[in-house]
């Protein structure tokens, strides 16, 4: 047969299992929520990353397609500019040998 002092210290005993119980099931709750929040953390960091470096791509992209296009603009220009520099330079040297023939027929 039981005591009452024995009945009471079960029951403390049993009361201080329940709550340790109870604080055990809080404290792996509240790490299985960490878990969960930081590892959608992670992920949304590595998503939001690599979206970043995408567009940082997309955009060292056009600035180079800019870029070359900008050199072949520029390149048709000059050559432009070179071709009527030339044709002038070659009109004036044929002028010049024409004029200089022509004063040296009269001369003969």
């Amino acid at each position: 047969m039981m005591t009452t002092e024995q009945a009471r210290i079960q029951d403390q005993a049993r009361k201080q299992i329940d709550a340790a119980t109870e604080w055990t099931l809080r404290s792996a709750r509240a790490w299985n929520d960490l878990v969960l929040a930081s590892t959608d953390m992670a992920f949304d960091l590595v998503l939001k990353n690599w979206d970043y470096s995408r567009s940082i791509r997309a955009s060292a992209e056009q600035a180079i397609e800019e870029t070359v296009r900008t050199q072949q603009r520029l390149t048709r220009e000059m050559l432009q500019v070179w071709q009527g520099y030339t044709t002038t330079l070659q009109n004036y040297v044929t002028s010049q040998v024409n004029a200089a023939t022509e004063a040296a027929q009269k001369q003969a």
